[in-house]
Order: structure tokens, then sequence, then C-alpha cells
């Protein structure tokens, strides 16, 4: 008070009145800011806790970004369909019951099903190759039907090139592998090999009878032109493996086109080498619809690739990942990674906003895989990505700027805590959520864990030094280090004992018994293994009281 009268007497009414006014305005915005919206209203609602400085720039940061997105931005991708891969840890159908709605209100528009060997084959040429957990006509049924109760276009992905080993690792197919001890590629030139393909794309298109589209893969063809057969072919026509591979992948989008009345889609990779007259002249360009994957935070895609993809296609997708590009064997999914993937591709699509060519991009597919390929062991089960599915999705639908908007809505939208981008670490364990299989995503979180007590013991300079193959052959160690390791050691055995406890548990709500015991077995098991091998090793190594004079 005694300030202002000093204000009063040493200024003038206008300067005084001035200075009020400013300060007034000053609090009344930062108090504004500072307050939440209401769930109700879409209104800020006043709230005098104190707030860090950092909350309040996200939280305006955030306000902005809102603002923008729901006055002018508008989504690159009005189709964005979610890949489920089912050649690695099938989810049961009951729990699509409870994942389809959720990836509707997420903004997703489809679904790409990879069945592999989960589909229900038939016929004396194929009754052999689905998986003895495969998928039922009727649990086929169900699927399509809770995702046409969800608006969700679903979209079958059958393999006809490369990635066939779940098909021509059998014994009736080997003959059909273009390299005969490679089940990955089968051979074009075989006269079996296009009516076995038509069968499956036949029964496939059969039990999906709403479906527009299906994808006939061909990524990856890792041999081609190899076999006596495909050698002769290409001598007779003056072909190289170019025109091998475009003349099979035309034969089978024609008969998906005029035989199933589907239109075909197909992955990109194996025409980035081509010339653009190359692909012109086959006339690919209107036959397929061709998308284009990479899952990197920085695209590694050539400008000439796409100039020539744009020039040739009438129809393109981008293929993004929120799981399964980070290693083979990964478990732990990092949200930031495929965040950035995803703000890499709205860069890029942006950039043709204003042109012609915009109009032929007709989507994204947000990929997910379970494995790298049919042999290799699972990686991320897809619970526990399903943090960076959702971000991804919301980001899509906000614009590459509107990160913690997407960050905020996700952990709304999945029940949980804090954010998932924003966190100090990648680590940082959620136990407040709740989506479908968050119980699974809470395994895995303390699988997470485990897996880095597990590194930092086994680096330990003790185990380096005193419990190496060499002390443990020679019965030859210090007793002095090895107590306080054993437990530390003892403490993973225990761990790795309730991860066990916990999965079989927690799994059954998505998963069934086979892909609760071969995640145990796969992941978990060698490291339990290693630590009880070491255990065994110091009790031995802790009978010892003499020792023998060197050299031993």
């Amino acid at each position: 008070m005694a300030v202002l009268v000093k204000l009063c007497t040493q200024w003038s009414a206008k300067r005084f009145l001035w200075l009020v006014t400013i300060v007034f305005v000053l609090v009344t915005l930062c108090w504004y800011m500072k307050s939440p919206l209401s769930a109700e209203t879409g209104q800020h609602k006043f709230d005098c806790s104190q707030t860090s400085s950092s909350e309040a720039a996200n939280r305006m940061e955030d306000g902005d970004m809102e603002t923008e997105q729901t006055s002018s931005y508008e989504p690159l991708f009005k189709s964005k369909i979610v890949h489920i891969d089912l050649k690695g840890s099938p989810p049961k159908p009951t729990y699509f019951s409870e994942l389809f709605p959720l990836l509707a209100k997420l903004g997703a528009t489809g679904i790409l099903i990879e069945y592999e060997d989960m589909f229900p084959y038939t016929g004396t040429s194929l009754e052999s190759t689905p998986a003895l957990n495969a998928y039922t006509p009727s649990m086929v049924s169900q699927i399509n039907q809770l995702a046409k109760e969800n608006h969700l276009e679903v979209i079958p992905l059958i393999q006809t090139f490369g990635h066939l080993e779940f098909l021509l690792k059998l014994p009736q197919h080997m003959h059909l592998r273009e390299v005969p001890d490679q089940p990955q590629a089968i051979c074009p030139t075989h006269n079996e090999t296009l009516p076995l393909l038509f069968q499956l794309l036949q029964q496939v298109a059969k039990l999906h009878p709403e479906s527009k589209r299906i994808h006939i893969g061909a990524d990856e063809v890792y041999f081609i032109g190899r076999c006596t057969a495909c050698q002769d072919r290409m001598n007779n026509k003056l072909w190289s493996t170019s025109d091998l591979f475009i003349d099979h992948v035309s034969a089978v989008a024609k008969f998906v086109n005029g035989k199933l009345g589907m239109r075909p889609m197909m992955w990109d990779d194996e025409f980035r080498s081509f010339t653009e007259p190359q692909l012109v002249q086959s006339g690919i360009g209107s036959l397929v619809d061709l998308v284009v994957w990479n899952y990197k935070p920085t695209l590694e895609l050539d400008r000439d690739i796409w100039a020539k993809y744009l020039n040739v296609f009438d129809a393109i997708w981008a293929a993004s990942a929120f799981k399964g590009a980070t290693g083979s064997n990964q478990q732990i999914t990092s949200v930031r990674y495929h965040v950035e993937n995803h703000r890499a591709w709205l860069r890029l699509i942006a950039e043709y906003r204003d042109t012609p060519y915009l109009s032929k991009f007709k989507g994204i597919m947000l990929t997910g895989w379970s494995r790298y390929d049919h042999f290799a062991v699972t990686c991320e089960l897809l619970p526990a990505a399903f943090p960076s599915l959702a971000v991804d999705l919301l980001l899509l639908q906000y614009g590459e700027n509107h990160v913690h908007l997407a960050d905020q809505e996700a952990v709304q939208y999945l029940g949980c805590t804090g954010s998932f981008i924003f966190q100090q670490s990648q680590d940082t364990y959620y136990p407040s959520c709740n989506f479908p299989g968050w119980e699974v995503f809470s395994v895995i979180q303390n699988y997470g864990q485990v897996m880095e007590q597990y590194a930092k013991v086994l680096n330990d300079s003790v185990v380096r030094g005193w419990l190496t193959d060499y002390n443990l052959a020679k019965q030859f160690s210090s007793p002095t280090h090895l107590s306080g390791i054993g437990t530390e050691l003892s403490y993973l055995q225990n761990s790795f004992d309730a991860l066990k406890r916990e999965s079989e548990i927690a799994f059954p709500a998505v998963y069934d018994m086979n892909t609760t015991k071969e995640w145990f077995e796969s992941h978990v098991k060698p490291m339990a293994d290693k630590v009880s091998e070491l255990l065994m090793g110091i009790e031995v190594l802790r009978s010892k009281n003499v020792w023998p004079r060197r050299p031993i």
C-alpha cells in the first residue's frame, strides 16, 4: 500500500492508470493460461494451484496446437490402416472385441490382417499349411463382423512371392522353392506356382466377402532367377530378373483384379531399383496400389524413387511402423522412435499438399511386425506397443507439430498417467493403465526392468573377473568376491520366477498358452538359465577351501 501511495504522489494519474492496467492484464493472462480445459464444456476452468514454468509452457503449447488443429489443420491421410501381424503372437479372436472399438476411437479406419499360417486353408494341396492353432472359418467371420461394427475396413494380406516360408517349409511344397535349400521364395516359372497361389487368394477372398482390397506382399524376394527353369526362361526371352519379377506380380495382380474383383496392393521395395521406363512399359502402375514402406525416423527414400513412383502409379500408400522395426527380438517399444517415423512421413507428404500428386496418396499403413520372418523369435507384443500406436494414430490426425497434444490424449485414451514421450526414461512404468491387454503391457515393463538389471549384473566386474567360464572350469576363484554377487544373482532368479508367474496370469486375456510359453522360453528362460548356471557355479566354487599351485 505504501508503494502505491508513493506512486500516486510521484506519478501522474494517467501513468498510474496505465501501470495498473498492464499488471491486471498480465495477471489475468497468466491465470487463464494456467487453467485446464473442462472436459464437459471445452472452456478453461480456473485453478489457483501453483504450476511449474515447464508445465505451463507445455500447456500453452498444447492449447495453441489444439486450436490450430480444430480450426485449420486438414489431415494428410484419410485412410489409416493398422497392421496386425498374425505370424507371431496371434491374439485370441475375442481380444478383437475390445481392440477394435479403441482403434476406431483413436482414428484408425481399417486393419491390414496378415494371416500367414493362421488362416484356415483347406483342400488337398493346402490342408497341411495352417498352424495347429490357426483361426477357424467362424473366427475369421467373427473378426470381420467386429471390424464392420466398428467401421473398420478389413484388408487381408497374403504373401505371393517372397516370405513364403510357411508354405515352402513343408515337404509337399519344397519342390517349388527357387533355391532348393531356401524356403524363402517361390519359383515363378514352375507350372504349379500360380495355381497354388491362386488357391490361397481365392480361399482368403471367400472368407472376406466384404473386403474390396487384398495385399499380395511381394517384398524382400531374396532369391529370384536362380533355378534352371527361371534361367532358361530368362535366356529365351532375353529377360532380366526384374522382368521375371514384374511378370509374376502382374499375373497375380491380374488374377486378383479379374477373378476376385478386388484391388491388389503390394510392397514397393523390389521396384526401387527399376527404371521408370521399365515400370511404364510393364503397365504395373494401373494394376496395383503401391505401398511404400520405411520405418526410420529419417526416411531413407531417394527423391528419384519418389518421382518415379508418382509418375508411374495411380495410387500410392505410405507404410510406417508403430512396432517391430527396431530389432528382431526387441520387446520394449520406443514411442519416441516411432513418433519420429510418423513425423517424417507427415513432412514428406506435406511437400505435395499443393500439387496434383497429393490425390495419388490414398492413406497410410501403420505396420506392427510380430516376427521378422516365419523362423524368427517374436518381437514386441501388441499390447506392449499400444502407447506407440495410440500416439502415432493421434499424431496423424493432429499433424506433425502436435506431439504434446497427441501424447496427452493417448495417455487419456489408454487410462494411463504421465507421458509416453516426455518422461525421463523410456522404460517408465505406467501402473494405472486401463486399456485392452494392459496387464501384458505391465509384464513387459517389468521384463524391461529385469533385463536391465540382468545386463548390469553380468557386466559386473566380479562376474567378468571371478565368475568366468575359466573360473568355473578350473574351480578357481576368490570366495571373498563371490558372496555379494551371489546375493544379486539370487534376486535376479526370484525376478525371473515372478515374470513367469505374472505372464501366466496376464497373457491368457490376450493370447493362447502357446504364445505364453513361447514368449517365456525365447525371451526369459535363456537369461534365467544363465543365472541358475552361475549360482550353481558359485556353490561349487565356494565349496573349495584349498587351491592348487599355478599353473592350473
